[in-house]
């Protein structure tokens, strides 16, 4: 479509501006007032501090637990339950995978429920859910039943991460969801060392009735019902429903989010809204970089205790678990300090780029490195990379998807395609024999295709920014009537800039 400047805007983009409009206040009196507010200098950081004292503590904790069920069965493994239950190397690695599967199906529909219905109410539910299966994991007697345990585990852990992804959009504005991000998932590598050391205090601890991984299993499935609790009562659903907020600080907060938002600034439901993120060629990319990354995240979450015992084998189980708490706790810092790195530059794929490198480099000290220093300075630089990579990837798909409805189902189908790398993860580190040699190969190759992606999307974007900052008002138009008008168009709205 082209022609003179002049040209109206199609009828039904007109009618839907003007529906938009009528419900909110113009964008230069919403920019007079946030103005107004932040003659105060210290206003923003105050409201800042009461949303996240009101919403990260409640969500990390939460996923914690998740993340703590989800990896423990590494723990669980070098307490002996793989031996007890009699089940095989390769029905081992089907263990690990299948909560995958679980995990896949349900990421979508639940980031629906959680747009249509109380992010509070749904995220209790789930954690109840998965806290009964994961105390029940303590009866396990055999592969079948193990396996089965850990498929549930992922359908209802399902609805959490995409979903708080989803959800802390509903309060940030895009450069300020990267540390939030980094601050919530940095709990799960303090899960990983948390985890080790519950392990190791377990092996140390005088004999029971119930073999060390049953009370592991019970230890870290129990907290999850009191979590659970706290989410339903004091997790806030949204700005609007906030109690904590005065009048005068509720509108503060919408607004900045509107003004942030810009042209893709969108409330509406609908489900063509959902399905136009199917069609959006930056899902499918989105979603093989999370697969990459979540290949070698998980491998690495899965194995670590395996790797470090095979750097040397006469370590005790004790040794090997206190091992890995270095590791994690690496891993925490590196995710806080890139993540908040990420938000004050407004940047994010080049953070990934220079993540992942440290990443290959880790990688190659396990595989070519020679002694214990080096191979283990490997593992630590290894994971804490795999663990950094994903809150500012994260944050970057979360930022460049416009419109709740388009954010929400977004986050609901890259983690959802991109968590089969979960599956895949459970079944690489399949080399014992060869200090897992294969396994690290394909980790390294994983890092380098993510990285490669990354490269590539930033080239789009940059070129997609610089287009649309050149476009004229007829030309801007007949985008937006191609995307079928504004609630359809999303950030594919002219005016709209993707995050680099």
């Amino acid at each position: 479509m082209s022609g003179d400047s002049d040209e109206r805007l199609p009828a039904q983009y007109s009618q839907e501006v003007k529906k938009l409009d009528t419900e909110d206040v113009p964008v230069d009196e919403d920019q007079a007032f946030i103005d107004e507010c932040e003659k105060d200098p210290g206003y923003r950081n105050r409201v800042l501090r009461k949303m996240d004292f009101r919403t990260l503590p409640l969500l990390a904790l939460a996923y914690f637990l998740s993340y703590l069920d989800r990896s423990n069965a590494g723990n669980a493994k070098a307490v002996g339950i793989q031996k007890d239950l009699g089940i095989s190397d390769p029905q081992w690695n089907w263990a690990i995978s299948i909560f995958y599967f679980g995990y896949v199906a349900f990421d979508l529909p639940f980031n629906i429920i959680l747009r249509r219905w109380k992010p509070s109410k749904l995220m209790a539910i789930l954690m109840v859910l998965w806290g009964i299966v994961s105390t029940a994991m303590a009866a396990s007697k055999n592969f079948a039943s193990f396996a089965s345990m850990r498929f549930l585990s992922g359908v209802f852990e399902a609805g959490l991460f995409p979903g708080v992804v989803y959800y802390l959009s509903l309060f940030y504005q895009r450069r300020e969801q990267g540390r939030r991000i980094g601050a919530f998932w940095s709990i799960a590598s303090v899960s990983g060392a948390v985890g080790g050391t519950i392990a190791s205090a377990i092996t140390a601890s005088p004999a029971t009735s119930l073999k060390e991984w049953q009370v592991l299993f019970i230890v870290e499935g129990v907290p999850n019902f009191f979590v659970a609790a706290a989410i339903w009562f004091l997790l806030p659903d949204s700005p609007e429903a906030a109690t904590f907020f005065t009048d005068e600080e509720r509108r503060y907060v919408i607004t900045r989010l509107k003004l942030d938002a810009g042209a893709a600034h969108d409330h509406s439901f609908s489900w063509p809204q959902i399905f136009s993120v199917m069609t959006d060629y930056k899902t499918y990319i989105y979603a093989i970089i999370y697969i990459t990354g979540t290949s070698s995240l998980q491998g690495v979450t899965y194995f670590l205790p395996s790797i470090i015992t095979g750097l040397n084998p006469s370590y005790s189980n004790y040794v090997v678990q206190a091992l890995t708490v270095p590791a994690y706790t690496l891993a925490f810092f590196a995710t806080v300090g890139t993540a908040f790195s990420s938000d004050r530059l407004g940047e994010r794929s080049l953070h990934m780029i220079c993540v992942n490198l440290v990443g290959m480099t880790g990688f190659l000290l396990l595989m070519y490195g020679s002694g214990f220093g080096a191979t283990y300075t490997g593992a630590l630089l290894a994971t804490a990379s795999v663990y950094a990579n994903v809150s500012i990837k994260v944050a970057w798909f979360n930022n460049n998807y416009g419109g709740l409805t388009r954010r929400a189902a977004a986050a609901g189908v890259i983690v959802s395609i991109g968590t089969i790398g979960g599956a895949i993860g459970g079944q690489i580190y399949f080399d014992k024999w060869n200090n897992y040699f294969g396994g690290h190969t394909i980790a390294i190759s994983c890092i380098a295709a993510q990285t490669a992606l990354v490269i590539l999307l930033r080239f789009v974007f940059v070129n997609v920014n610089k287009r649309r900052s050149l476009m004229d008002e007829a030309e801007k138009n007949a985008v937006v009537e191609k995307y079928g008008g504004v609630e359809l168009a999303g950030d594919r709205m002219p005016d709209f800039r993707y995050t680099l």
